[in-house]
């Protein structure tokens, strides 16, 4: 097991994690952290688990109180193809 007190945060490799999907069962915990079109699984048991999600839920709050609150609105992404650009039936495409 890795002693947490001797590990720097700094020196490690990183991804950066655009999502997470999941799952779980009476003796298992399984998720997936994506990044880009990465996908890394892992499985755990509820003990773990919850502790991950106090500290997660403890990381978060600390980062409010400095930073303040993050806005959890669902950005407004725009199609890049708008139905105005789509040609309408009978439409020439000479125009």
């Amino acid at each position: 097991m890795v002693d947490p007190t001797k590990v720097n945060m700094n020196q490690l490799p990183k991804k950066f994690v655009d999502g997470a999907i999941g799952a779980y069962g009476k003796e298992l915990f399984s998720f997936a952290m994506t990044s880009g079109n990465n996908l890394d699984s892992f499985a755990t048991t509820p003990h773990v688990m919850k502790s991950i999600s106090i500290w997660m839920g403890k990381q978060v709050e600390n980062y409010e109180k400095q930073f303040g609150v993050i806005d959890m609105t669902p950005p407004k992404v725009l199609s890049p193809i708008q139905a105005s650009d789509l040609k309408k039936p009978g439409e020439d495409e000479k125009k």
